[in-house]
């Protein structure tokens, strides 16, 4: 595919900065999932879930009458079949994902946060680059821990709940700081491009953005934005840039109780130079208040965040996502834990509960290591 011009073309019609593979891909199931008939979608599992109800891969193979029987083939003449409808899409869309997997790490990091300030009173949760601000609901879905592939395992979090999240501890179980559900004062949400998980369309998009091989994620993604659309505690989600408009969006909530400023795999997708903005927005941001900076990124593609090194530095450490916390008190930040980009595995490395902190803004970021 990536040899075809005609192909290719398609992604010129696209904004510069958004003439990625993914956005071509995203575009074509969309039109899949939203009823497109073509025998492409016989290669879709997603699609097929959705027709024919859950299945597995193997349940289910190309039509010998489509397109040359061979997905390439069958893709590119969907593509041109369609190319007017996917040059509407790639002109004005975004990849966009709102991973509700990785809330298995931010349930104990704002454990853990929460636990070195007892008194301080309801967290006020900022999540930077939200998407539909489905991790804000991180307290509506259930969780289970399991120590190891075959260890004992705890389940926590909404012992009922459409979400179900798994997670494989590496370590020990009882490395994890407590995992209550935390009192939530405030959830709000910065995003440039916001998807509303109450339209159909921005519900569509957003499950269009998912590999369609990928049936558990799929599955997960459609239940956690049925929760959105039913909660009757909404996030508040504005549209804006994340450092840009920060200051703004931060003022909205009550400085008298602690704020949490985090984000997950969102600096990746910034030039280092203003990753390093960044931080610094969110500094100015905890002038004279309580504020907590909380983040999941890649160390190798966020050289202008303040990561620690891995405390058990191996030759593929840097490639986990680095959970990391800068505390209030102006304390050096502190690797939380190593997690799967996606929260499939967490290795917890911080021991007993955060520090005890005070307004007053958080310290110099210190040189990335």
């Amino acid at each position: 595919m990536a040899d075809d011009p005609e192909l290719l073309a398609l992604m010129a019609e696209a904004p510069l900065r958004q003439r990625r593979p993914n956005l071509l891909l995203a575009a074509v199931h969309f039109l899949l999932l939203t009823g497109t008939r073509h025998p492409l979608a016989a290669y879709y599992d997603t699609v097929q879930s959705i027709l024919n109800g859950p299945t597995s891969p193997s349940t289910h193979a190309p039509p010998p009458d489509a397109p040359g029987a061979d997905l390439v083939i069958a893709f590119k003449d969907f593509a041109l079949s369609y190319r007017a409808d996917l040059v509407e899409l790639i002109a004005v869309r975004s990849t966009q994902t709102n991973e509700v997997g990785r809330c298995t790490a931010l349930l104990p990091a704002l454990n853990f946060i929460a636990g070195g300030d007892p008194g301080g009173g309801p967290l006020s949760l900022l999540d930077l680059g939200t998407s539909a601000g489905l991790n804000l609901l991180f307290d509506a879905y259930g969780y289970t821990y399991r120590q190891g592939a075959d260890g004992p395992a705890l389940a926590v979090g909404r012992r009922q709940a459409k979400v179900r999240l798994d997670c494989t501890v590496r370590g020990e179980l009882g490395d994890l700081p407590p995992l209550d559900l935390p009192p939530i004062a405030r959830r709000i949400g910065i995003d440039a491009s916001p998807i509303d998980p109450t339209s159909d369309d921005g519900a569509d998009w957003l499950l269009a953005c998912l590999w369609p091989d990928d049936l558990a994620r799929f599955t997960r993604l459609r239940q956690a934005l049925l929760v959105a659309r039913t909660t009757s505690t909404p996030p508040e989600v504005h549209r804006g840039d994340i450092i840009d408009d920060l200051p703004a969006v931060a003022d909205r909530i009550d400085p008298s109780g602690p704020l949490v400023v985090f984000h997950s795999w969102v600096a990746a997708y910034l030039s280092p130079e203003r990753q390093g903005e960044l931080v610094k927005a969110v500094q100015e941001v905890a002038r004279g208040r309580t504020l907590h900076y909380l983040y999941a990124e890649s160390p190798i593609e966020t050289p202008g965040l303040p990561t620690p090194a891995s405390p058990s530095p191996r030759p593929t450490s840097h490639l986990a996502t680095a959970l990391v916390h800068v505390a209030a008190d102006g304390s050096p930040p502190v690797r939380l834990a190593d997690m799967h980009h996606h929260g499939k595995w967490l290795q917890w490395w911080a021991t007993g509960r955060g520090p005890t902190v005070r307004p007053g803004g958080l310290g110099p970021a210190p040189h990335p290591q």
